[in-house]
């Protein structure tokens, strides 16, 4: 970063804001990457004029919310300056009987749900990083649990957002009713961007009662068959849970741990059903439950409910499998079973154990492994999903080994859209270089 910048940062946000010592760089390093300084804007005209400035002088531009998910996507290029946006908090807007909130992009996304949660009401979502991970952060990376099956993604929930863009323009899109007029949803366009589009400042959502108390249905079978067989006969069925997982062997050992109760047999799979609201409900799809699973079935409550269900949550975690990679893919719902296929005909290559995840009522699939069979793991999910239509990419792995995999995957369609775009929004090219597959940054 040159020393034009760094004077044109430090009139931004004021000396204090503006951080250079190397505790605070080596905090803040991303793969490895120490970025030259850290600069913490507290408006949205300030972050967009330290873009600008950044531009000025083609220097590359990280955001940063809480650093949960700064892991995603490729190793930098080189990291100059990092936006965090941690004094922009606060909700802006709120009115419960709107259901309906306007929150700043740095506010923790625990405060957030606990200002929600005194009026009874909550953003329904249940993303890995939750605990230290801020809204802007799970916008931009586009963070979403097992709940999504029933409450649906934060495409679904986000109805406006406020954005610096790269050019040194603050943008709104959206609005904060949750019907607006027709045209081009540009908010979607930031979601998932990793910052590579703009840095969001404020996100508004709709907001849901919260659903009360919640119960855990377990289900031990001998087989991933099994396991997908059931999870379709859920999904055919008039059941409405609010997640459903199906996990293999370690998988679900790790979980059963976490959650504080035996694991079932040590080949076995685990289907697992979460209900939520009224006690009626509960018991109902508890009944349901045991009618199609002939009888097999533990139901879990209170401290082992609650634990399991986080442990599902931060399965994805980097945290939670340390050293190791972590693999996403996805494709049609009734087809993640394809993925466990080609993981079982791959199992010699890969030379170890491999805990898969599967969101199976969402098409969703995640497998964990060690860094030595990482290529081969991620080669066979990559195989499986050009089978079925789908996609499969490097979520979490050491920063060495990123540089040798393909991370993104196979290039999707409409890449020539994509770059028109990236050109349109950041054309001097300086945010998140590196970040994004298929020549995009």
């Amino acid at each position: 970063m040159t020393g034009t910048l760094a004077r044109r940062a430090e009139e931004i946000v004021g000396a204090p804001h503006l951080l250079t010592d190397g505790a605070a760089l080596a905090a803040h390093a991303i793969d490895g990457a120490r970025p030259q300084a850290v600069a913490r804007p507290q408006t949205a005209e300030e972050t967009a004029a330290l873009l600008q400035a950044a531009g000025e002088v083609r220097a590359a531009v990280f955001p940063w919310g809480g650093g949960a998910h700064q892991h995603l996507g490729g190793p930098p290029a080189r990291v100059d300056l990092v936006i965090e946006t941690t004094r922009q908090t606060g909700i802006t807007d709120y009115t419960p009987a709107d259901y309906v909130v306007a929150v700043r992009a740095g506010t923790p996304f625990r405060d957030l749900q606990a200002a929600l949660g005194a009026h009874r009401q909550w953003l329904p979502l249940d993303p890995p990083g939750a605990g230290s991970a801020t809204v802007g952060g799970l916008v931009a990376a586009n963070r979403n649990g097992p709940r999504r099956l029933l409450w649906g993604s934060i495409r679904d929930l986000l109805i406006g957002i406020r954005v610096a863009l790269p050019t040194g323009e603050v943008i709104r899109a959206g609005g904060k009713v949750v019907k607006n007029v027709a045209g081009y949803d540009l908010a979607k366009l930031f979601i998932g961007s990793l910052g590579a589009a703009g840095i969001v400042t404020e996100a508004t959502f709709k907001v849901s009662p919260h659903p009360g108390e919640g119960q855990t249905v377990l289900v031990a079978v001998p087989d991933a068959a099994a396991a997908h067989a059931l999870a379709a006969a859920v999904l055919r069925s008039y059941l409405l849970p609010s997640a459903l997982e199906a996990a293999n062997p370690p998988a679900l050992r790790r979980l059963a741990a976490a959650a504080g109760i035996q694991a079932p047999a040590p080949e076995a799979w685990g289907v697992l059903m979460l209900v939520e609201g009224l006690e009626e409900s509960r018991a109902r799809h508890v009944n349901e439950m045991r009618t199609l699973a002939g009888g097999r079935l533990e139901v879990l409550d209170g401290t082992a409910h609650a634990a399991l269900w986080e442990a599902v949550s931060e399965f994805p975690s980097p945290t939670t499998h340390p050293g190791g990679v972590v693999c996403r893919c996805g494709g049609p719902i009734a087809r993640w079973i394809e993925f466990v296929r080609a993981l079982e005909g791959a199992a010699p290559g890969i030379g170890g154990p491999v805990e898969v995840l599967a969101h199976a009522g969402s098409g969703l699939l995640y497998a964990a492994g060690s860094e030595a069979g990482a290529p081969v793991l991620l080669d066979a999910l990559g195989r499986a999903a050009a089978e079925v239509g789908g996609y499969a990419v490097l979520e979490a792995a050491p920063a060495a080994l990123k540089a040798r995999l393909p991370v993104w995957g196979a290039p999707p369609g409409g890449l020539a859209l994509m770059r028109r775009l990236r050109q349109a929004y950041d054309p001097r090219g300086i945010m998140v270089p590196g970040r994004l597959g298929w020549g995009l940054s």
